[in-house]
């Protein structure tokens, strides 16, 4: 939307305003188009033309979601008047941003902003699935139901483990799908073909009942699936991942909650781990788990569950580069752990989870220790704390 000032001579502002969107529109590789009225259906930005349009752009704010963005540009007080607007907005209470520079500076913003709005738009109204109750060790990763309703708007789905256990019981497994996931491993160390199919026959019944929730996340207590069936549920996880589904382990609804934000905010597939060492002199962090998205690793080993020694634990071998993990954390997810760092692969241990990661990060790591959130953690390929601070202070701080 543009708002301009009638004093200023139209012809010049039409020029003005086609030079100044068509230079986005270069640079974008998204659309570009001028709305006469604020639309639910796109992120709308307000092009402030001219000064002079302060009170009118105050108006057109008011029928917005915030944040309000702003774009302004050198000539014709357009930016003073933007800074008068944004002020007002935040003595309001609003939230609000002014987009000023060249093209090649304020359309990886544009892009930025239509992240955030989209992640937000789909998480709204989500169904989120915890199978089970949270595992008896979880004693800090609880989420508030009362919140996850009123200022998510999301609906918790809560369904009996028992639920799961018997759509297990009823399912059954492809020897196409066994012999895909036998042949893609690069060794399999351990299980026997029974307890393979065992463990990839969980995920038929986990996708069923994901499948007649209608989820768009789950996490599950999966010991359980240990203790009562003598299986695990490691390769059903992985797999609802992979498959855009994000699942987490035991039950974990912090964890479940920034696994499903990573997936929204970045398009890709996230790993949930242990932390299970934290160097802070050299700023180096393990991490450690026998669920592993397929799609994140160069190859996989195949081995029985690491503490039960039953079913099958994967240990992935990740892409080694650029990664950032993170967590919520509080009862209202209201508290945000988050670094950028290299993946280092290192030797395989014994005494750890499968999948075994090793990461040197940019910055100190002693909060790990002195202020944690929890245990599990989340690990993303990329650079995204960024645009994960800027969710987080938007939708969650308080």
């Amino acid at each position: 939307m543009t708002h301009a000032s009638t004093l200023h001579d139209k012809a010049q502002l039409d020029a003005l305003k086609s030079r100044l969107l068509n230079g986005l529109r270069e640079v974008a590789d998204f659309e570009i188009a001028e709305v006469k009225k604020p639309s639910g259906e796109c992120l709308t930005v307000i092009l402030v033309l001219t000064g002079g349009v302060e009170r009118e752009v105050l108006k057109t704010v008011a029928q917005l979601a915030p944040p309000s963005i702003l774009l302004a540009h050198p000539g014709h007080n357009s930016l003073p008047a933007s800074l008068e607007i944004l002020a007002r907005i935040r003595r309001d209470g609003g939230e609000g941003r002014i987009l000023f520079g060249d093209a090649a500076s304020i359309v990886p913003e544009l892009q930025l902003e239509l992240v955030l709005a989209s992640a937000w738009k789909r998480l709204r109204f989500s169904r989120i699935g915890l199978i089970g109750e949270p595992s008896e060790w979880l004693v800090a990763s609880d989420v508030d139901s009362a919140f996850l309703r009123g200022r998510l708007a999301v609906d918790l789905i809560t369904v009996d483990i028992k639920e799961l256990m018997d759509h297990i019981r009823s399912a059954t497994v492809s020897r196409k799908e066994l012999a895909t996931f036998a042949r893609e491993a690069e060794a399999i160390m351990g299980p026997n073909p029974e307890q393979i199919r065992e463990a990839v026959t969980v995920y038929q019944g986990l996708r069923a009942l994901v499948d007649e929730y209608r989820l768009s996340a789950c996490s599950v207590r999966c010991f359980d699936l240990v203790t009562d069936m003598h299986t695990t549920g490691c390769y059903a996880l992985s797999r609802l991942n992979d498959e855009g589904i994000p699942a987490g382990c035991e039950g974990d609804l912090q964890t479940l909650f920034s696994l499903y934000i990573a997936s929204l905010l970045s398009g890709q597939v996230a790993f949930m781990g242990n932390i299970a060492s934290v160097d802070t002199e050299k700023q180096i962090v393990g991490m450690a788990h026998c669920m592993c998205p397929l799609s994140m690793a160069m190859h996989y080993t195949v081995y029985t569950h690491f503490e039960s020694d039953l079913g099958i634990g994967i240990s992935g071998t990740f892409p080694e580069g650029a990664y950032t993990m993170f967590r919520l954390g509080g009862e209202r997810l209201d508290h945000l752990f988050v670094r950028e760092g290299t993946l280092e692969n290192s030797e395989f241990r014994n005494d750890l989870c499968r999948t075994q990661l090793r990461l040197k990060m940019e910055e100190p790591i002693d909060e790990l220790l002195h202020s944690p959130l929890g245990n599990h953690h989340i690990l993303m390929p990329g650079h995204h704390r960024t645009t994960i601070e800027r969710f987080f202070s938007r939708h969650l701080r308080t």
